[in-house]
């Protein structure tokens, strides 16, 4: 499936027909990625202190009057940190670049103004995604990677299969488009990713005993499994976290610039024949 999804996305970048050269934009985008999930106080929310920069590129492939095609790349960071929310007593933290290579479709909704190459769209978007993640947190003054470590247990009898780095996400979101003139677009955008990993963070809702990961997959293991535990203080079964699905969410504004041949064609996305104020 990923291999196919992959595939798709690379096949989409370098096939333009011939016919619809005109309706071909190019553009680039600059913004923010925003983490959501177990290290949050809650699923869906904008923790500001967790905004990162984000950046992409992208080309839009205009089909007909409302419809466009949108293969892209975005590299952006995401970050959690229980100290931001109160929990000190779980005292969990990280951050991971996301690369993300998508394949997303737009629904132009209407246009506002009269003039052809110009005015305002308003649109929606969804697609699929093939995302490569890679959780850090501090360790003795220095990043250190958590899942080679297996702070869950994985690996060990009776645990998880240590999870991949390599997932696939459904991105989905708003945005609206501002038609400057027949051959510049500034857009707005803002989109979430649902997962199909609980590991973004590295944190889940897995049962874990502290002496299993520490005889298992060793002290620095268990150290970031648990950085609270004590001994003297009770049971060593736990559950990190679970509370919450794991998304993450780019939006910035992005600038498009088409590709000379024929400007405003018959089916070009400019010219949407849907109501117009």
């Amino acid at each position: 499936m990923k291999k196919l999804l992959i595939a798709a996305i690379l096949f989409s970048f370098s096939f333009a027909p011939k016919a619809a050269k005109a309706q071909t934009e190019l553009g680039i985008m600059g913004g923010a990625s925003i983490y959501s999930g177990d290290l949050s106080p809650q699923e869906f929310g904008l923790y500001f202190e967790n905004v990162r920069p984000a950046f992409g590129a992208f080309a839009r492939f205009n089909i007909g009057r409302a419809f466009a095609l949108r293969p892209g790349i975005s590299i952006g960071q995401v970050a959690g940190d229980d100290a931001n929310h109160g929990r000190d007593d779980r005292g969990l933290s990280f951050r991971s670049r996301i690369t993300e290579f998508s394949l997303v479709g737009e629904l132009n909704l209407f246009k506002i103004g009269a003039a052809r190459n110009r005015g305002v769209m308003p649109y929606l978007f969804g697609g699929a995604a093939v995302f490569r993640f890679n959780p850090e947190a501090q360790f003795d003054g220095d990043y250190i990677e958590l899942q080679p470590l297996g702070t869950e247990g994985q690996g060990l009898p009776n645990y998880l299969a240590p999870y991949r780095l390599t997932q696939i996400a459904l991105p989905m979101g708003i945005g609206v488009k501002f038609l400057l003139n027949e051959n510049l677009t500034i857009g707005l955008e803002f989109g979430g990713r649902k997962l199909f990993t609980d590991f973004l963070d590295d944190v889940s809702n897995t049962e874990v005993n502290y002496f299993e990961v520490l005889e298992g997959n060793g002290e620095i293991a268990a150290q970031m499994s648990n950085p609270t535990f004590q001994e003297e203080d009770g049971s060593p079964d736990y559950s990190r976290g679970g509370q919450f699905n794991d998304w993450y969410y780019i939006g910035g504004i992005s600038f498009a610039f088409r590709l000379q041949g024929g400007g405003g064609g018959r089916n070009s996305g400019r010219n949407i024949g849907c109501p117009t104020f």
